[in-house]
């Protein structure tokens, strides 16, 4: 060769390898497009579950303690009246008894009543009689309503002395500036509010914060009480961390591995309630996506160099390169499954042969050939934990399963030349009548070469060892193929299919009708 053509070439190798790192380099952006467009969808639509339920929460509690305040200011009216009218301790006494019982009633017992400092002495609805060493002004109840005269206050959730569970305290400066009126309510009914929506919503978690990051009300109830501002090392003190350094009402961190999206929204009363969705799994299913669009995309690009070389070296060098690739590619798919080494290449034989019996050409025979060595390319998109499972499939792993038809036409079609393969891998799970998948296809109307390939796949997936079972005698498979003849397999084929395997058992090697010892796992 000259030094001026060894130059052209170098130039058009050098053409071809640039060609190729343009190419790929817009696959790969093309794929960060997609997966950032998806990625942000899927925290879209978490960010919104999180917000309905966040504002759902906030919405029922706030009616609750909206609840609290009327009847509270309406009491307070009464009270209020009674003092400027200079009534008796008895008789404040008797109102806050009956104002406890009509409160109880109205609030479905959430309520233990009225209570309060009037005229310098504690006077009780509930006719409960404190301890000797009890003083009223030191109470959080009296202290919170003197710092928010004019207005009923919302005390923070304690322990309530008689009934021992978690209660919230409303309470108002009367008329003469130092008596105080004050009514508990139980957060039983807020911690309900918080379950319901842990439990029919996709959230990892509902909670309810004061205004000291301590827990109000949460889905998990060993949770109430804690302070996770106080906390170390905690999930909550991460969590009141971040939400102290942002105004956002969403925002997303990382714990322990984990990726968590999260929605806050304020309450009437300075609490603040948040939903927390554990945003992991559907991260990991778009970096499963990625992955697997990746694989696809380079195989599909990997065809396309395939093609675009064929057009460049000599047919028969050609057909040989093109088989030992798309070998290597049924090769890369059958070692998804440990049960199947060799499968593709198995099937693409026996395809060949009921090819040649019936007539074919011997470009029609290496198209069939072809067809076999890829039928089952869609199986790079099925986890491996399903193709592998020992044992029956779930209904949802069978789904999984019945979409590498799918999967495989998907990634064969992008290339017009191969849309034939593509064909073949969509249809081989067609039944002849009209039981298959995943169009259910009945007769002639499954493509010729699919119904070769449905044949050649079933007998080697009898004949083969699998992950729930020993390979079957060849008395069954016979039988198995017999009994598919117009149901499951074209009868011209299934007798195709039959007379090869008798010839096979006759004369010992018409063709390679049982997979070599070292082809099982």
């Amino acid at each position: 060769m000259s030094a001026k053509s060894k130059i052209k070439k170098n130039k058009s190798s050098l053409r071809s390898v640039m060609l190729s790192f343009f190419v790929i380099l817009f696959f790969v952006y093309i794929i960060l497009i997609y997966y950032t467009t998806l990625l942000s969808e899927t925290q879209e639509k978490i960010t919104k579950i999180g917000e309905v339920n966040a504002v759902t929460s906030a919405e029922q509690i706030d009616q609750y303690l909206s609840d609290g305040v009327v009847t509270m200011n309406f009491a307070c009216y009464t009270l209020d009246s009674m003092i400027r009218n200079g009534k008796s301790q008895d008789e404040i006494r008797e109102f806050l008894v009956e104002q406890t019982k009509a409160v109880k009633e109205i609030s479905l017992a959430n309520s233990t009543g009225l209570y309060g400092f009037f005229n310098g002495e504690y006077l009780d609805g509930s006719e409960w009689v404190p301890a000797s060493n009890y003083n009223p002004l030191e109470r959080p109840w009296y202290i919170a309503a003197k710092g928010n005269i004019g207005r009923v206050a919302v005390v923070d959730p304690y322990i309530d002395a008689q009934t021992n569970t978690v209660m919230i305290t409303f309470s108002k400066t009367l008329c003469d500036a130092k008596s105080v009126a004050a009514m508990d309510f139980s957060m039983d009914h807020v911690q309900e509010i918080t379950e319901e929506i842990a439990t029919h919503e996709e959230s990892e978690m509902e909670m309810i914060l004061d205004t000291k990051y301590k827990v109000v009300a949460h889905s998990d109830r060993s949770e109430i009480g804690e302070n996770y501002l106080e906390e170390k090392d905690t999930f909550g003190n991460a969590l009141v961390e971040q939400m102290k350094n942002t105004e956002d009402n969403n925002f997303e961190m990382q714990y322990n591995g984990f990726d968590y999206i999260i929605y806050k929204v304020p309450v009437s009363n300075d609490w603040t309630c948040v939903s927390v969705f554990n945003a992991t799994n559907e991260y990991n299913k778009l970096k499963n996506l990625l992955t697997f669009t990746i694989f696809a995309v380079l195989l599909v690009v990997f065809i396309l160099f395939f093609i675009f070389f064929l057009l460049n070296i000599e047919h028969e060098q050609f057909t040989q390169l093109g088989v030992h690739a798309v070998e290597a590619i049924a090769s890369a798919i059958d070692a998804k499954d440990a049960y199947t080494k060799g499968h593709s290449d198995r099937v693409a034989q026996y395809a060949r042969e009921i090819g040649k019996r019936h007539g074919y050409s011997g470009s029609q025979q290496d198209e069939i050939h072809m067809l076999g060595l890829l039928h089952d390319v869609g199986k790079i998109g099925i986890p491996d934990a399903v193709i592998n499972k020992p044992g029956k499939l779930n209904d949802e792993e069978f789904e999984m399963i019945k979409d590498h038809p799918t999967i495989g036409a998907k990634i064969l079609s992008k290339t017009p030349e191969l849309a034939k393969l593509a064909m073949g891998a969509r249809y081989h799970h067609e039944r002849y009548d009209g039981t298959g998948y995943p169009e259910g296809l009945v007769g002639n109307e499954i493509p010729e070469e699919a119904r070769i390939i449905a044949v050649a796949d079933a007998y080697d997936a009898m004949t083969s060892r699998r992950s729930y079972r020993d390979a079957l005698p060849i008395d069954v498979v016979k039988k198995e193929i017999e009994k598919g003849k117009g149901t499951q397999f074209d009868p011209v084929f299934a007798d195709i299919m039959l007379d090869m395997i008798d010839d096979d058992e006759r004369d010992n090697g018409v063709i390679d009708m049982k997979p070599d010892i070292e082809d099982m796992p």
